[in-house]
């Protein structure tokens, strides 16, 4: 992965910027923004910052908010990663919060990260600050624990409660036979004398039906500015799939198309599915198609591009050198099955031929074509409507650029002119990064040009991305078939 800040779009954000992700040097940081509201304070934000790092890595993080070009709050920290508690080597979560108060409106947000301001690296987006002045419900954070606060002086403390957020990369994950979901919210200005209730429920994305069998009801106190919420469920009996945590704030005598609503999507992986594979009988013809052993599971591997993410995790999990043959059969017959009933193998077929197509044209010394960068992407997408290749310029590693007309894939949303870079920085192997792309999901890194052209660039600006700079001698990074005169 490349040194310089990668920035991944995972969800199409619209008026908030909902997280962000960013992996420079050795930390990964990853943002929730959460608009809240205090009776005395009125409007802020809490930005609540997540970092994965080795043992003693230290991060700076610094945010401010703009309105009509003027600086209105600035908060900053430093977070450490805390001293491992057990022998193993594996990078270290957690978590810490910033707050920026504001009046009601709509701001610019800015957050810089990195090691030292010599070396930050910038979030943006908008973001809006609502006033409070009417009943309403806060966006849902999913929490790692909630207990009654114990030390005042604690961050993540909320009106007598200390709510410690879920740490994640993109979207909530959970794995575990006892995973519980808990979630806190607030509900503002519940009229005077007005009974009030909040009720919550699980929707399947994947079905659209809504669980009310998973959820339940919390009464509100109706004389008080601002009611505190958290709720739980439990999870083990969840099967594997996309679901969505919807809220709704139930107010007497309010019009129910008026109820205020809040909802958050996350996946559940059930590993008690697993032995549902045991019980499954093989068609030969899949031991035949697949072969066994490290052919088995390499061809598995291979449907990571086209999978869902529980299929994701099963994958990662049956790809593991222990994990059984029979187990990994059942699972790919499986796969193909539910997608195409009538002609599971055939389909399967043709997809392998894909694979070792891309295998051909992809792999390196170290790593098979269809886990490298452009082999996900080709398999996941398909082949690009047009690529330019430029193997060779006088100040630039080797890159290709990618553009698809429309992007149509079960797994991905329905995307429309998205584009694709990737850049080969060891020279001597074949395999080339994704550095930037405009696809939802995908990487996402506004100064590509200087990550590609690094020998040319000496770069401390903030708000430098090389967009604008003049085409250097020899170069098409500016003038090419996708971005004329420079471009995004």
């Amino acid at each position: 992965m490349q040194k310089t800040a990668i920035l991944k779009l995972a969800l199409a954000l619209t008026g908030l910027l909902g997280f962000q992700t960013i992996q420079a040097q050795n930390a990964s940081f990853n943002l929730d923004v959460l608009p809240l509201w205090h009776p005395s304070t009125g409007p802020y934000l809490d930005l609540l910052c997540y970092v994965q790092s080795p043992e003693g890595v230290t991060t700076e993080i610094a945010a401010w908010i703009e309105k009509d070009g003027k600086i209105i709050a600035v908060d900053k920290i430093t977070m450490t990663a805390p001293d491992r508690q057990d022998s193993g080597t594996a990078a270290l979560n957690y978590q810490s919060l910033l707050r920026l108060a504001g009046d009601t409106g709509l701001y610019q947000l800015f957050v810089a990260v990195g090691p030292d301001p010599e070396h930050w690296d910038t979030l943006r987006g908008s973001v809006r600050m609502n006033s409070g002045n009417q009943t309403q419900l806060s966006q849902v954070l999913l929490a790692e624990h909630i207990s009654s606060a114990q030390n005042t002086k604690n961050p993540f403390n909320r009106y007598g409660m200390e709510v410690l957020p879920l740490v994640h990369w993109g979207d909530h994950v959970f794995t575990s036979e006892k995973d519980v979901l808990r979630f806190y919210t607030e509900a503002y200005r519940i009229p005077e004398g007005k009974k009030s209730v909040l009720t919550y429920a699980l929707r399947s994305e994947e079905r659209g039906e809504l669980r009310a069998d998973l959820g339940g009801r919390i009464k509100i106190d109706p004389d008080q500015a601002v009611n505190a919420l958290q709720g739980g469920l439990d999870l083990s009996q969840v099967p594997s799939g996309r679901y969505s945590l919807e809220l709704t704030l139930a107010v007497q005598d309010m019009d129910p198309s008026a109820f205020p609503k809040q909802s958050i999507s996350f996946f559940r992986w059930n590993p008690g599915e697993a032995n549902q594979y045991a019980r499954l009988s093989v068609d030969p013809r899949w031991v035949e198609l697949l072969g066994e052993g490290e052919n088995l599971r390499r061809a598995l591997s291979a449907l990571y591009p086209i999978a869902n993410l529980t299929e994701r995790i099963t994958i990662e999990s049956l790809s593991q050198k222990d994990a059984a043959d029979s187990l990994r059969w059942r699972f790919s017959q499986q796969f193909w099955t539910k997608r195409y009933p009538t002609e599971a193998l055939t389909q399967a077929t043709a997809y392998l031929s894909r694979v070792d197509e891309v295998n051909k044209r992809f792999s390196s010394k170290a790593m098979p074509g269809y886990a490298t960068d452009r082999g996900r992407i080709y398999l996941q997408y398909g082949p690009p409507t047009l690529a330019e290749r430029r193997p060779y310029e006088s100040d630039a590693y080797p890159y290709e650029m990618w553009q698809y007309n429309t992007l149509d894939v079960p797994n991905t949303p329905y995307q429309i002119n998205r584009i694709f870079i990737f850049g080969n920085f060891d020279l001597a192997g074949g395999n080339y990064e994704l550095v930037h792309s405009s696809a939802i999901g995908e990487i996402q890194n506004p100064r590509w040009r200087i990550a590609l052209q690094k020998r040319s660039y000496g770069v401390g600006d903030l708000d430098q991305t090389g967009a604008n700079d003049g085409e250097k001698f020899g170069s098409r990074i500016y003038n090419n078939m996708f971005f004329q005169s420079g471009g995004n």
